[in-house]
């Protein structure tokens, strides 16, 4: 199987690559910034050519809780279009997309765990 995983040398990112690159069975792909915008659909076409991923997992995030407050534009740009340009990117090739994300999409007042069709309700720009 050949995975793609963007966002690789963050914290998430950097572990998937790691483990997956230590299976036998998969060939592993870890990109970041500047290999990778994310938000470019260009950028991740070139990047679905040059190695025709079967599975991206996207570990591409702004992930500074603080700094999203105060560029919430650039924060939304990079949480929000980013996966949706990889969404696409996917379809078109046929490849998985595994979004990795954050339990501040939800208001956090559940009684119960979230079901994956759990409309979010984020209480802040992270």
């Amino acid at each position: 199987m050949r995975v793609l995983v963007t966002g690789s040398l963050g914290q998430l990112g950097s572990e998937f690559v790691g483990q997956l690159g230590a299976r036998e069975s998969d060939h592993v792909l870890g990109l970041d910034r500047p290999e990778i915008d994310i938000t470019d659909p260009e950028s991740v076409a070139s990047a679905f050519r040059g190695f025709a991923p079967d599975v991206v997992i996207n570990c591409a995030a702004w992930t500074a809780v603080d700094d999203a407050e105060t560029h919430e534009a650039a924060a939304l740009h990079v949480n929000a279009e980013g996966p949706r340009v990889l969404a696409a990117a996917c379809s078109a090739a046929g490849a998985w997309l595994v979004q990795i994300s954050t339990d501040y999409v939800f208001a956090g007042d559940a009684s119960a765990p979230y079901a994956i069709d759990a409309a979010p309700a984020p209480r802040s720009a992270y």
